[in-house]
């Protein structure tokens, strides 16, 4: 699979990016995601121009991305120390 041409369009600007074809779904999606959060924090947050609102989305999305990981580091902890208990209790 090679990479083609998409168009979208983030904060009333078009882009166009060249993505694999599996990574279409998920770029469409998060270019929803931005406007949808940028419509919510213009009817919320006083503001001086879409750059404002396009940092307030970046923030907000960015400490999603971080929870995530640090949740997937956690569980990924807790995983390998159940799998050892189990190893060690089989060992026994």
């Amino acid at each position: 699979m090679g990479k083609f041409a998409i168009n979208i369009n983030v904060a009333g600007r078009n882009y166009r990016l060249k993505v694999e074809e599996t990574e279409e779904e998920f770029v469409r999606a998060a270019a929803t995601s931005i406007n949808d959060k940028i419509s919510e924090f213009s009817g919320n947050y006083a503001f001086k121009d879409k750059q404002d609102l396009l940092a307030m989305a970046n923030i907000m999305f960015a400490s999603e991305l971080i929870k995530i990981k640090k949740s997937t580091e956690d569980s990924t902890v807790i995983a390998v120390d159940k799998l050892q208990e189990i190893d060690n209790i089989l060992s026994n």
